[in-house]
């Protein structure tokens, strides 16, 4: 998108032009609103800039590492050490009634310059009719993502869809909360209008067309059905829906999704269909015609935008500065069952340190998706083996005895290059490491880059993948209205290298289960949990746990011991923080806002 970046620039450069005579008592270096909303660059401009600060991934930390800060709040991974965000204010904290603590959200500077441009640009005499309308949709699309990551947050919030002036009363400024329903019908008409207006094919790689606003209402709406079905009523109504109504918003996403399915120009990733872990891996970096993306957050380092993930999620071991930075709980593996039907949880008795397990089978067999998301002990990557063991037992050629060698320097004679012990980083050095990362999103086709050298792929936020699993979930509680609910999921399975399944077979949990893999550490199954409402038994106190590997040389296979993963720290999710705080200090700013319950 270095044309929207260009555009950015542009309206900078043209806001700080300086002044002939710098005595002069007439400012000439300010463009007015009505500059601005008669002219294409600068209204391009200004909304590329909405698009910039719009929140489509958590960022923040150093170097951006927040980049996982929602995946860590779901228990499916953590940052390595505990200074950085995703270990430290995520493990530990309680959220009370100061606020949502590093999942604050507020946005209404962004909204309320939302609103400034769909009003202004809405009044333009020189502009084309197409040129405003799509482009004020796109304001509005960008305007109901803000409340979308408001209501997951806190429920009812203030809707505001005006701009308010700088004069206005105090009585027009401190606006109490809409429902949590009101927002969330909000969010749904807003999509539905500007669906008719939005064209098929963005007009930039990152901006949103008819297709992503189908699919933030089949993503809201299906969060809107499970309030419903799971949540109860709070506030005399700002909080949670009638029980009732829980068919009406699954219907509407069952809707959204189905159009999205089968008039969308979309398929699922499928180039490699006779190497489904490299398939999945590839899904997540190739950007050459792939058409299960709906909508992406582009990245252009050379263009002045671009990320960390690459530095961090490389394992120790490939020259990768920073690296190791996600490690992965046995509990997440867990999730990822066998190609031949077992169940991915072991029996952690076997976890003895004695018993040994056949990587070909303990990795090999196991859901493809999870070795294209997950880098796990020798894990072939870019030319080389990924280690995450402490220690090597083998035969000694010489003695032809057993020995057991813990130095990380030292190669096993005749292994072709096996270190007795993993990197440090991968294992051990103060950070508390579970030896298991996040694979997913790697690009392992990058060259190895040099200290602050940043990444260009793009962050996928709507793919096709999650839109067969909201429809799959809306499906079946709504009976399987289209008698396709089963046709949906196993293309999915099928897609990523796992059989098929029976109608029967096809219950809440499943579905579930088949949701936090395919979309593990997309920074979603957090915001799953806490609409399905199992976010207490799932997160609340519950310890994670760590592996350690040592490899038996001679047998070719591991054992395995587990502890704590999270040096004595638990997560923290009471059932008020379905809810989070408003906060005392928005509480004291507006005397109207109401808190929510517990706080």
């Amino acid at each position: 998108m270095k044309s929207t970046y260009k555009y950015i620039y542009v309206l900078i450069l043209a806001l700080t032009v300086s002044c002939q005579d710098p005595f002069e008592l007439t400012r000439n270096d300010i463009i007015t609103e009505d500059v601005v909303f008669e002219d294409e660059t600068l209204a391009n401009a200004f909304l590329a800039d909405l698009y910039e600060r719009s929140l489509f991934q958590l960022k923040g930390g150093f170097a951006d590492n927040d980049v996982n800060l929602i995946n860590s709040f779901g228990g499916e991974a953590r940052n390595f050490a505990p200074w950085q965000g995703p270990f430290g204010s995520v493990i530990g904290p309680v959220f009370n009634e100061q606020g949502a603590g590093s999942l604050n959200y507020w946005p209404y500077q962004l909204i309320r310059e939302a609103n400034v441009f769909i009003e202004s640009l809405s009044l333009s005499t020189s502009l084309s009719e197409d040129f405003v309308s799509v482009r004020t949709s796109e304001a509005r699309f960008l305007r109901a993502w803000a409340y979308f990551e408001m209501v997951k947050r806190y429920g009812g919030v203030p809707l505001v869809t005006v701009a308010l002036p700088s004069n206005a009363s105090d009585e027009e400024l401190l606006v109490p909360r809409n429902s949590e329903k009101e927002i969330y019908d909000f969010i749904g008409s807003e999509m539905d209008e500007i669906a008719t207006i939005l064209p098929s094919q963005p007009l930039e790689l990152g901006r949103v067309s008819r297709w992503v606003a189908l699919a933030l209402k089949s993503r809201a709406m299906l969060y809107a059905a499970s309030v419903a079905n799971f949540g109860n009523q709070q506030l005399d109504g700002l909080l949670g829906f009638p029980a009732s109504e829980a068919s009406s918003y699954y219907q509407q996403s069952l809707d959204a999704s189905n159009e999205i399915l089968t008039s969308g120009p979309f398929a699922l990733y499928n180039k490699l269909p006779d190497d489904k872990v490299r398939n999945f891996i590839d899904l997540f970096v190739d950007e050459n015609g792939n058409q299960e993306v709906i909508f992406a957050e582009h990245f252009d380092a050379a263009a002045g935008k671009g990320h960390n993930w690459d530095r961090f999620a490389h394992p120790d071991g490939f020259g990768y500065e920073w690296n190791s930075n996600f490690p992965v709980y046995l509990e997440t593996l867990e999730l990822f069952d066998f190609v031949d039907g077992r169940s991915g949880k072991i029996d952690r008795t076997l976890y003895d340190g004695v018993n040994l397990f056949d990587p070909e089978d303990y990795f090999g067999n196991r859901d493809p998706r999870m070795r294209a998301s997950i880098s796990y002990p020798g894990m072939p990557l870019r030319g080389k083996l990924t280690f995450y063991h402490h220690s090597t037992t083998f035969t000694n050629p010489e003695t032809g005895l057993r020995e057991t060698s813990e130095s990380p320097t030292f190669v096993i004679p005749g292994s072709d290059g096996w270190l007795a012990k993993a990197p440090a980083r991968n294992i051990d050095a103060g950070g508390n490491p579970t030896s298991l990362q996040i694979r997913k999103r790697m690009d392992e086709s990058l060259p190895e880059p040099g200290p602050g050298e940043l990444s260009s792929t793009d962050y996928i936020i709507f793919r096709l993948g999650e839109i067969y699993l909201n429809y799959v979930e809306a499906a079946f509680y709504l009976t399987d209205p289209n008698g396709d609910m089963l046709a949906r999921m196993n293309a999915l399975r099928d897609r990523a290298g796992m059989p098929s399944l029976a109608v029967a077979e096809i219950t809440e949990d499943k579905i579930r289960q088949e949701r936090r893999v395919e979309l593990a550490f997309e920074s979603q199954v957090f915001w799953d949990l806490r609409r399905w409402r199992i976010a207490v038994e799932e997160l609340d106190l519950v310890m994670r746990h760590r592996m350690r590997f040592d490899y038996d040389f001679d047998a070719g296979q591991y054992t395995i011991q587990i502890a704590d993963g999270d040096k004595g720290r638990v997560r923290s999710h009471p059932e008020r923080n379905y809810y989070y705080a408003l906060g005392l200090e928005r509480i004291a700013d507006n005397p109207n806002l109401v808190e929510n319950p517990g706080y």
